[in-house]
């Protein structure tokens, strides 16, 4: 059968069907690796130790590595054979077209394609006339046959490239001997895949507005988000305005991504030196064992993911207990100089500790806590903590972040309590993000504050009652307060509400009392709540 034939005969519903079928069993191995960890992986991660603890969990990781290997191949196949499909229909559209209309000026088109004057009729050869209409259907028929041929040449490249690209796919990606360098490799047997398509920049908002890249997500079909997911999860992972268990899934893969690679290959390989190496690697290890611990929670307590980046200098990352978007009280917590990706997962402690001294005041009301390593931290060692330049560029993306979240919120009909509280260098952030345009929150909480970048908390677009301010009596940050970073929150005349501190030193603030939580801990919680804290006497001028 010609070409041309199997053009004219091509049902596209077989290729959709396939595609279907692909999309079916991307859909099983995601629902199977998500029961895995909320039902096997979560809740013996947490609990289970000891050497056969350490392999069987090792195993277990495995597992969902290998099901989210099903997951990006599927979703890779599925748009393949889609893409094709609609290419190779819209050939057949294209061609239909051009002998329907070949056909209508009178002329032939055969089993192969081939366009061809009809044969003279009786008395046409001694006319004039006709002759003359001859000729010019003559000259048409080159036009009629360069379509014909172009819509074949399209088919034959849309099935070529498909071909190509599903041959891709089919790699060894699942076989069991190999333990590192799978995940990278079905990644990059899709990237190949796509680019055999010429797939290579599809659309995705460049996450400035939140509001748009949420239109955008919605806008796409379930099958369309999938795909997204499986073969471009750091460019999803990072969009502000994306529901929490979108960018928690696309984070997560990335998170799977940046192991496999860190663990396949070497320190010069990123540009670092061996200790940074190994320190990244048990900063994601350690990252991903909180994650997977916490997956046997219900929602509130579980900890989503929402931003990854352990190149970045310092490193970036962001990460909540409980769903902000389903949450009626959320903090965002900005941590300050020092701060570096080594550190996240003692972050993800700190926000479980806040999160419990809030939910102690929220009379059964759900917090979510967000540690939000979203900027470049600064360092003591080179001057940096004395200059606002950092802060200047991390607070648009904090402000960002927080729209995000009020996007987000607002698809599921909610509208939380959001206090947005900074320490140290993430206090001038908060300020500045606050200063420059309002931070989305409620209420504004400064600890071991150097200075919010204003003369006041009447600049920072909020009513000075709900800008709470702590600071240790022995915190040393008293002493460089009112350089340029702006004026010290602590004294009266920044006109903030001083809250009781009972804990000692610039990193004390969330340390436990005696009999529970500090007075510290509590009245953040307090406030995280929306109830009143404990005040403290007015400071100095």
């Amino acid at each position: 059968m010609s070409l041309y034939e199997l053009l004219v005969k091509f049902d596209p519903h077989g290729l959709h069907d396939a595609a279907k079928a692909w999309t079916a069993l991307g859909h099983a191995g995601e629902s199977i690796g998500q029961r895995h960890r909320s039902q096997v992986n979560g809740p013996l991660a947490g609990n289970w130790e000891g050497d056969d603890a350490k392999a069987a969990l090792s195993y277990m990781a495995k597992t969902e590595q290998q099901l989210n290997i099903v997951k990006m191949e599927a979703d890779a196949a599925a748009l393949v054979l889609n893409t094709v499909a609609d290419r190779i229909y819209q050939a057949q559209t294209n061609l239909t077209n051009a002998v329907n209309r070949a056909v209508d000026a009178g002329l032939n088109v055969s089993a192969e394609g081939v366009v061809s004057l009809p044969p003279e009729g009786k008395g046409e050869h001694n006319d004039p006339e006709a002759q003359k209409a001859r000729q010019q259907l003559g000259s048409e028929m080159k036009g009629f046959q360069d379509r014909i041929n172009t819509a074949l040449k399209d088919a034959q490249t849309a099935s070529d490239q498909g071909n190509t690209a599903l041959g891709r796919l089919s790699s060894n990606a699942l076989d069991p001997t190999r333990v590192n360098g799978a995940l990278a490799g079905a990644k990059n047997a899709a990237a190949a895949a796509m680019q055999d398509l010429g797939l290579v920049d599809p659309y995705i908002p460049d996450g400035k507005d939140p509001e748009k890249s949420a239109a955008w997500w919605k806008g796409l079909t379930p099958d369309q988000q999938d795909a997204y997911l499986a073969l471009h999860p750091d460019k999803i992972g990072r969009l502000d305005g994306l529901p929490t268990t979108v960018r928690d899934e696309a984070n997560r893969l990335v998170l799977d991504e940046k192991l496999d690679a860190y663990r396949t290959g070497k320190p010069g390989d990123f540009g670092i030196d061996e200790d940074e190496y190994k320190s990244r690697i048990k900063a994601l290890e350690e990252i991903q064992k909180k994650l997977t611990a916490s997956d046997g929670n219900p929602e509130p307590h579980r900890m989503f993911l929402l931003g990854l980046d352990p190149e970045a200098h310092n490193g970036r990352a962001i990460v909540s207990t409980g769903n902000p978007d389903r949450a009626q009280h959320t903090a965002v917590f900005v941590p300050g100089t020092g701060t570096v990706f080594a550190g996240v997962p003692g972050q993800m402690d700190h926000i479980r500790r806040l999160q419990k001294a809030a939910e102690d005041e929220s009379d059964g009301q759900n917090v979510a806590v967000v540690s939000w390593l979203g900027y470049e931290t600064p360092n003591w060692l080179d001057g940096s903590v004395a200059e606002g330049d950092r802060g200047d560029a991390g607070a648009p993306l904090l402000r960002n972040f927080t729209k995000g979240l009020r996007v987000a919120e607002g698809e599921n009909g909610t509208c939380s309590h959001l206090t947005l509280m900074g320490h140290s260098y993430g206090s001038y952030v908060v300020g500045v993000a606050a200063r420059d345009g309002g931070a989305n929150a409620n209420d504004l909480l400064a600890l071991g504050s150097p200075g919010m970048g204003v003369e006041g908390a009447w600049q920072l677009n909020i009513d000075p009652k709900h800008v709470w301010v702590g600071t240790a009596k022995d915190d040393f940050i008293q002493m460089v307060t009112g350089t340029v970073l702006g004026d010290g929150p602590q004294y009266r005349d920044f006109d903030g509400q001083r809250i009781q501190i009972d804990t000692s030193g610039h990193g004390g603030y969330w340390d436990m009392g005696s009999n529970g939580a500090s007075e510290s801990l509590a009245n953040q919680g307090r406030i995280i709540a929306g109830r009143p804290p404990t005040l403290a006497p007015q400071g100095p001028h």
